[in-house]
């Protein structure tokens, strides 16, 4: 079927009600954004970026030293980037699937598959400490095969699952029809241990646990510049004129992991292990498009004969 990259008069009139918008951020819930930094500043620990990653940061520092003076500055409004604009999945996975950390790292999975759980296990430990509502849950992922060479992978996949003590069940073509109601799928594999999550609502509820703790936040404050004087780093912003000065001593005598990859650094594979995956790092990105429910008067015929319509 062919279809025109210009939209016709029906395409407009369907969307005309319509707009663009990233499903999690779009909510009435979406904190203000708060201050930016206007003055020059000290603190202990200096975190810059308000993604999960910088939120979790300033969070354990402050939880393992309360009397650490912390500082999270952003470019923009926190869950802006990355971390407000996925798909919601949490998983425990450390190495995008069993299979491809088995290809990469075969000696050290059986750590890694352990880490990962512990991960996952620690940021629902976060999310009820902290009564975050960001409809957190436990689920069941299903990986299916729509053909028959997909079959067999997903069969090599449980057995290396199984091999590291994951609970991981082969599903047959019924069994997964019985699930997911569709002709196209030859089977699958339901791996439990998987979360949904909305993940802006989690980085804003973050954000709160940060600031009950202590930590001072800043949003609007891109930084322009890094300069490092012996144990003092400092951050010089772009849009106004302030710095952030951070005493690295302070910092790292505390023996503080300043993120997941740090604490899988240290703790979960070896060394030389960390230093391959450095040069095995690939970039995944997925496009995802929401909208509400559709119902049978949603759709529009779009051919009344052999020749397409241009909508």
């Amino acid at each position: 079927m062919l279809f025109s990259s210009t939209p016709g008069s029906i395409a407009k009139h369907s969307l005309r009600s319509l707009h663009p918008a990233v499903f999690w951020l779009d909510q009435p819930c979406r904190p203000a954004m708060g201050q930016a930094l206007t003055a020059d500043t000290r603190c202990d620990l200096l975190v810059i970026g308000g993604g999960f990653s910088g939120l979790w940061t300033a969070l354990l520092a402050k939880q393992r030293n309360p009397q650490r003076d912390v500082v999270l500055i952003e470019a923009g409004r926190i869950a802006d980037g990355a971390s407000g604009r996925n798909g919601g999945f949490v998983s425990p996975s450390l190495t995008h699937g069993t299979a491809n950390g088995a290809d990469r790292w075969p000696g050290e999975m059986a750590e890694l598959v352990r880490l990962g759980h512990e991960n996952l296990a620690g940021i629902e430990e976060t999310v009820r400490g902290f009564g975050i509502d960001c409809g957190f849950r436990r689920t069941v992922e299903i990986t299916v095969a729509v053909e028959d060479h997909q079959v067999l992978d997903l069969h090599r996949t449980a057995e290396l699952a199984r091999a590291l003590g994951e609970p991981v069940e082969v599903l047959d073509a019924a069994a997964t029809r019985a699930l997911i109601n569709s002709e196209s799928f030859l089977g699958a594999i339901a791996e439990p241990g998987i979360a949904l999550v909305d993940p802006a609502r989690l980085a804003w509820g973050l954000l709160e646990a940060c600031r009950s703790l202590g930590v001072r936040v800043f949003e609007g404050t891109p930084v322009a510049d890094l300069s490092r004087d012996g144990a003092m780093m400092t951050a010089s912003t772009g849009s106004v004129p302030a710095t952030a000065h951070s005493d690295l001593s302070a910092t790292w005598s505390s023996s503080f992991t300043p993120s997941t990859l740090a604490i899988t650094r240290r703790r979960a594979a070896s060394r030389g292990a960390y230093e391959r995956a450095r040069c095995q790092v690939a970039a995944l990105y997925s496009n995802l498009d929401s909208t509400k429910a559709l119902t049978a008067l949603s759709f529009v015929p779009t051919c009344t004969s052999a020749r397409p319509k241009t909508l």
